[in-house]
């Protein structure tokens, strides 16, 4: 189990997503030049450690966060389709593996948006569990 192997499981799944807008990713540079684009963080959660023995194994859990950023003003089927795309990636149920990593996603969500001066963005919560 490891959280680099679990970020690059996640990080891959969302890259390789057909019909995806360009991918703002943690810590590049992107010029957003008024394009329809993605965010993605990581948000783990404390670890998990579901047993006291030696060798036991510890469970990663978190959230992670995609977001979808439109130019302010764009219709509203503009971002709702582009929400639908990410969801239906990372489905209830889904099996990623990277190294010894086993991810399994929990639950995914649409949260409120936020507005800024130029961008309507709509956060999608992905809640993960690695092995």
């Amino acid at each position: 189990m490891s959280e680099t192997n679990l970020r690059k499981a996640l990080d891959i799944h969302l890259n390789n997503m057909s019909g995806a807008p360009a991918i703002s990713w943690e810590n590049k540079e992107f010029d957003q030049n008024n394009q329809i684009y993605l965010t993605q963080f990581l948000l783990p959660a404390e670890t998990i450690s579901p047993g006291i023995s030696i060798g036991s194994s510890d469970v990663l859990a978190g959230l992670y966060q995609v977001t979808v950023n439109v130019p302010k003003g764009a219709d509203k089927a503009t971002y709702l389709a582009e929400t639908e795309k990410v969801k239906a990636r990372f489905f209830k149920g889904l099996r990623l593996i990277e190294g010894s990593t086993a991810i399994v996603i929990h639950k995914v969500w649409t949260n409120a948006a936020l507005t800024d001066d130029n961008y309507y963005r709509v956060p999608i919560s992905i809640r993960y569990r690695g092995l």
